[in-house]
């Protein structure tokens, strides 16, 4: 009887460990695979060649002003060294992107938008 009491604990834990290594080898496996929604990318539009191949998001302007901008209803603060650029100019003014324009945005490391790009 107490050979049966000491078989059940370990067939416990060796399944446990096996659980828990089979779960190691899939999350490893899923988070190892690349990801290609780190660069957003419109093909219908045809973009001036100073304007980056892809941009990290893209919508339409919702509201901006000099800190924060809204795009499809997702706020976004500004870098305070945000540039602005439209097919015309590469060095644009921050009034050339009104509420309701379509742009994209490169971003920084903490979220930042460091720069808009006017698309239409």
């Amino acid at each position: 009887m107490q050979k049966k009491n000491r078989r059940w604990p370990e067939k416990i834990k060796l399944l446990l460990l096996c659980t828990g290594l089979a779960l190691c080898v899939f999350s490893g496996a899923v988070l190892s695979t690349p990801c290609h929604a780190q660069t957003l990318v419109k093909p219908e539009v045809v973009l001036p060649a100073h304007y980056p191949y892809g941009f990290n998001g893209y919508g339409h302007i919702d509201a901006i002003d000099s800190n924060l901008v809204v795009i499809d209803d997702a706020a976004y603060r500004l870098s305070p060294t945000v540039t602005y650029s439209t097919p015309e100019f590469p060095n644009a003014l921050m009034t050339d992107f009104l509420p309701g324009v379509l742009a994209g945005f490169l971003t920084n490391a903490r979220n930042e938008i460091i720069s808009l790009w006017l698309i239409e």
